[in-house]
This record gives structure tokens, C-alpha cells and sequence, in this order.
């Protein structure tokens, strides 16, 4: 089986599909996971959603939450995350559904009930942003989780591969791998295959 891992896609919808059929990828043989910021910034976080809603319920794939999704969610309950959020690059999102509040609720609701904040195997640890060097998982913060961003060994003895800090090129720290290629800000949509490290672009 071939893990296939993405990261801060952002709404660029027609660069996820791209991605996945760059990889030939089949949910009969791989694994997908998604390393959360579906949302925010591209020109349709809406499309986004629902595909990888359908990823989840219909292939299995693994959802990871990021800190623009947490937002999302927790705007339903706070003040303060609605601000938080506005300055993250809300409006693409709340614009993307054209006024249909009652589809936001749904996928507000949705999200709650299916994002994780991590994934583990047997050799990786996936996750949004990154994780607190030498802090068993089950001891991690939500926010480090979805919001940290360091280059330190993190010394859990499994690779942990995430998103949320824009690199060029797919970057290998000490025993982490970051696989946000900036695909909001004009860069690439990357994926990960793993184990055998083979990347694909679009």
C-alpha cells in the first residue's frame, strides 16, 4: 500500500485533482491522507470540501484538521475566532458559498464530527503544522499541533510528516518532512508518496 499525502490546498481545487491523477491514485491500493488547510485563500474552498468529504466517506482517506478549519469550526461558537479567522483569508471561503448558509452549518458540523487531529502508523506520525520535540502524542496541545512551526528533531522515533509552513520544495528536517509548497500563494500543490519518497507536482 502507498501512502499518498497532501497538504494546505487551500481551494485550488483543479490543483488537487491534478495531484491525484498525477499519482495515479487508486483507493482500492492507496492510502490518502490530507493534512488539513482545505479552506482559505484559493479561489474555491467550497469545491474543496465537498471533495474531500467525498475522500473520507467514499475511499477512506484520512482528514487531518489545520488551523484554518479550527477556525471555521470554532466561529460557530467564538467572537474571537471569527476575527482570527477574517484575518486568515475568510472571505474566499464565506464567499464560495454564495450565501448558502445552511450548506456552511453542514460542513461546519462535518468537519467537527470528522477531522483528526493526527495520524499515526507504524513508521509516521501525520499532522498539521508539527508536534512538541519529546512529548509522547498523546500528550501534544491542539495548538502546537495546528498552529507550531519549528526545525527541531522531535525525537518520538518516527517520522513526522506535516503542512501549514510554506517551503519551496518538499523539506527534510532532522526527522521531520514538510510538505507545503505554498499552493495559496501561487506555488505548487504537492504530493508525498510514501515509502518510497517519489513527489508529485502541480
Amino acid at each position: 500500500m502507498r501512502y499518498l499525502v497532501v497538504s494546505d490546498i487551500h481551494g485550488e481545487i483543479d490543483k488537487l485533482e491534478s495531484v491525484l491523477d498525477e499519482a495515479y491514485y487508486d483507493s482500492d491500493k492507496d492510502q490518502l491522507i490530507l493534512l488539513g488547510d482545505y479552506i482559505d485563500r484559493g479561489p474555491d474552498p467550497k469545491a474543496v470540501i465537498d471533495k474531500v468529504k467525498e475522500l473520507v466517506e467514499n475511499d477512506g482517506a484520512v482528514a487531518i484538521k489545520g488551523n484554518h478549519e479550527d477556525m471555521f469550526i470554532r466561529s460557530q461558537y467564538e467572537a474571537e475566532a471569527i476575527e482570527l479567522w477574517k484575518m486568515n483569508g475568510a472571505s474566499s471561503t464565506l464567499n464560495s458559498y454564495q450565501g448558502k448558509k445552511e450548506e456552511l452549518k453542514e460542513d461546519q458540523q462535518w468537519m467537527e464530527e470528522n477531522l483528526e487531529l493526527y495520524h499515526e502508523t507504524d513508521d509516521y506520525l501525520f499532522v498539521h503544522a508539527g508536534l512538541e520535540p519529546e512529548t509522547p502524542i498523546e500528550e501534544q496541545e491542539q495548538d502546537t499541533m495546528l498552529w507550531t512551526r519549528h526545525t527541531d528533531r522531535i525525537g518520538l522515533g518516527k517520522t513526522v510528516v506535516h503542512g501549514h509552513t510554506p517551503v519551496k520544495d518538499i523539506t527534510y528536517y532532522e526527522d521531520q518532512i514538510d510538505i507545503d509548497t505554498g499552493a495559496a500563494y501561487g506555488g505548487k500543490l504537492t504530493l508525498l508518496e510514501l515509502p518510497t519518497h517519489e513527489v508529485y507536482t502541480v
